[in-house]
C-alpha cells in the first residue's frame, strides 16, 4: 500500500482501524499497488481531538490481489505409529506477485492454541520441527516463488491436534521516498498475510 501525504500535514500515528491523529483540513491518498483512491477528512472526537480520518468515497469494489498463496491453507491427518499420510507434512508452496514492483518477502511459523492465539514454541508444537526453504526472497513484479515446508514430527510425538499460521510479511526497504521537488513524500507500508496450518496426529 502507498500513500501519499502532501504538505501541512502531521501523520503521527497509524492505526489498523486506518484512522490516524493529524493536525490537517482535507487530503487525497492515491493507493498505487491497490490502485484505490482514498480521501482523508478531519473529525474532532467528543474530547476535541482532531483525527484525521481515512474512507474510500471512489472504490466501490475490493482492490485486485497484490499477492497470491497456494494452497490457501493445510490441514492434513497423519499417523507416525503406522506411518499414514507421513508425505503430507511435506508441502509445497507457491506465492505469486500480482503486483507492479518486486516484493521482499519474510517467512516465519508461528504455533497456536486452540483458540487461534499465539503460543511460545514447544517439543509438543509444530514450529521446532518444522523446516521452511527460503524463509526470506524477493518476488519480481508478475513472478512467484516456491517454498519447501518440511514438517519432521519425532516418533513419539503426542497424538492431538497442532495448530500454526505460516505469517508472510511484506518487507519495505525504504517506506519514505521524497518528491523531486519537495513538495510531498510517499509512505510505503508492509502488509503481513497468514496461511492457516492444522496436523492432527493421530
Amino acid at each position: 500500500m502507498t500513500i501519499s501525504i502532501y504538505p501541512n500535514q502531521k501523520l503521527t500515528t497509524l492505526l489498523p482501524s486506518l484512522v490516524v491523529t493529524a493536525a490537517v483540513l482535507t487530503a487525497l491518498i492515491f493507493s498505487q499497488s491497490a490502485q484505490a483512491e482514498l480521501v482523508i477528512h478531519n473529525s474532532v472526537d467528543g474530547k476535541g481531538q482532531v483525527k484525521m480520518v481515512v474512507t474510500d468515497d471512489r472504490q466501490k469494489e475490493l482492490p485486485p490481489a497484490q499477492l497470491g498463496i497456494s494452497p490457501s491453507r493445510i490441514n492434513e491427518t497423519v499417523s507416525l505409529t503406522q506411518n499414514k499420510n507421513l508425505g503430507k507434512l511435506n508441502q509445497t508452496l507457491t506465492l505469486y506477485n500480482y503486483g507492479s514492483r518486486p516484493k521482499s518477502i519474510k517467512l516465519s511459523l508461528i504455533d497456536m492454541d486452540e483458540s487461534g492465539k499465539p503460543i511460545d514454541p514447544s517439543e509438543s508444537t509444530l514450529k521446532p520441527w518444522t523446516l521452511i526453504n527460503p524463509t526470506q526472497f524477493t518476488i519480481p513484479a508478475g513472478g512467484y516463488q516456491t517454498v519447501r515446508m518440511s514438517i519432521r514430527l519425532p516418533m513419539g510425538f503426542a497424538n492431538g491436534k497442532r495448530l500454526a499460521m505460516l505469517s508472510i510479511e511484506q518487507q519495505i526497504d525504504k517506506s519514505l521516498t521524497y518528491d523531486a521537488d519537495g513538495k510531498g513524500v510517499t509512505l510505503e507500508i508492509g502488509s503481513r498475510y497468514g496461511l492457516p496450518i492444522a496436523i492432527n496426529v493421530q
